[in-house]
């Protein structure tokens, strides 16, 4: 199997690991390294229908979530909100301020990062392969998103200034297929942004397979920031702008890492399957834990994104003129 990010054919075995935060299989999975760029990737690649069987339901956050009480929900959805301010600072200050711009979010989940852009000037559209999902953010963000995949739902050229993808190529098996796409639908000049765990990282060194970042098996690709910037370049994009620290997610997966069972997306999920609801008490106490342990972890994942190892890199990139 050739790479799938720069289709070198030599690649050698690099990690094995298995579904510890969702416990989705008991299958042990390989993933390989590439010679050239240095990403990883599951070795063989699972098909379609296997992959999907990794998603357990409701896998995005929503705060309407009913295995949560109602004030840990307006907590939660009020921490995520000041979070991804981050993420929406990176993007307006990636198109320079500019306001009323059509934006499209691949992999919006709930939506709640397209309802903070919506009130900051952009006309927005999210799309998710979760219909679920897709409710929700029409619910609760009033934001419209199209069901489906990217290649399914078949935007004109030329439709979006912006597209942005966070936490969305690791997942995908054909990753130049999907920048071909972006391609496509941005107008000329039109920017591309997207976030990556980043396996470079100092958290991804010390933890290998158990790395909350590498999320096996959902993430069947995990880049370094030389594959990342590799598949932009030959994909026709420009970069323009690189970050390696990112509030809602550097932090936290380092907690995550040390603490799965603490992670509130995992036990929502392990609850879920289990058909049990945590008690108040429990719950408020399981929070307040992984709160603090993300608190603690910032200054680590400070320090390593200072030296350009942090736990994500978030890319802005400029559609080259043709």
């Amino acid at each position: 199997m050739n790479c799938p990010v720069c289709l070198n054919p030599v690649t050698v075995p690099a990690l094995t690991g298995r579904d510890w935060l969702f416990d989705s299989t008991a299958k042990v999975f390989n993933l390989h390294s590439c010679t050239s760029c240095h990403c990883l990737f599951l070795h063989p690649m699972p098909g379609d229908e296997e992959i999907a069987s990794f998603y357990p339901t409701h896998y995005w956050w929503s705060s309407s979530d009913s295995h949560r009480n109602g004030a840990l929900k307006k907590l939660e959805s009020i921490y995520r909100k000041l979070a991804l301010r981050d993420h929406v600072a990176f993007i307006r200050r990636s198109v320079e301020n500019r306001s009323g711009l059509d934006l499209l979010d691949v992999g919006c989940g709930s939506g709640t990062l397209l309802g903070l852009l919506k009130h900051r000037g952009f006309r927005v559209m999210g799309i998710d392969v979760s219909a679920d999902a897709a409710r929700v953010a029409e619910n609760e963000n009033g934001v419209s998103v199209v069901v489906g995949s990217l290649d399914q739902a078949r935007f004109s050229d030329h439709s979006f200034d912006v597209v942005t993808l966070f936490h969305v190529m690791e997942h995908v098996t054909d990753p130049r297929h999907v920048l071909a796409e972006v391609s496509r639908i941005l107008k000329r000049n039109g920017s591309v942004i997207l976030q990556v765990p980043n396996i470079d990282s100092w958290q991804c060194k010390t933890f290998g397979a158990r790395w909350y970042g590498l999320d096996i098996p959902r993430h069947v690709i995990d880049y370094s920031k030389h594959s990342i910037l590799k598949l932009l370049g030959d994909s026709g994009f420009i970069v323009r702008l690189i970050k390696h620290f990112n509030v809602r997610d550097n932090a936290p997966a380092l907690a995550s890492s040390l603490f799965p069972s603490l992670d509130p997306v995992s036990r929502a999920v392990r609850h879920r399957k289990r058909g049990v609801r945590e008690s108040m008490p429990a719950a408020w106490l399981r929070h307040i834990a992984y709160l603090s342990f993300v608190v603690c972890a910032y200054p680590f994942a400070i320090l390593e994104s200072a030296f350009g190892r942090g736990a994500t890199v978030m890319i802005h990139a400029r559609k080259a003129q043709q």
